[in-house]
């Protein structure tokens, strides 16, 4: 039987991928609820396909006419630079993908333990956020 490493010990195969896929749907089940949430709100919200190197972001959301890009995580562990860097990258993919000439601001959205929807952490440096300001 095959073994995977996963921390200090090793599980087969089988269980190492159901316990990723149950990550995922865990992922995919805040990205959907965050997207209803959102909605039930009055914010256009949807859902962006998966593209490997060239994704762009979980969600693209419209508030008062502007485009943002959210990149969601339902983590235990916290790695807010990895986050913010893939938060910049995919929106970049996004703009690309799109012929933008200017790159929609994004946000890293992290969910909460044992809280609700509304009271996810969302994420942004301090350069956007004056420029979201301004």
């Amino acid at each position: 039987m095959m073994m995977h490493r996963v921390g200090p010990t090793f599980v087969p195969i089988q269980k190492a991928v159901s316990m990723a896929n149950k990550n995922g749907r865990k992922g995919s089940q805040f990205e959907t609820d965050v997207m209803k949430w959102l909605r039930g709100k009055g914010v256009t919200a949807e859902r962006l396909t998966k593209a490997g190197a060239k994704d762009e972001g979980d969600l693209v959301t419209v508030v008062a006419g502007e485009t943002y890009i959210l990149e969601l995580k339902n983590r235990q562990t916290l790695s807010l630079p990895e986050f913010w860097r893939e938060a910049q990258v995919e929106a970049l993919n996004y703009a690309k993908a799109r012929g933008l000439g200017e790159v929609p601001l994004s946000y890293v959205v992290v969910k909460r333990r044992n809280a609700s929807i509304d009271q996810a952490w969302v994420i942004q440096d301090l350069t956007q956020w004056l420029k979201e300001k301004q």
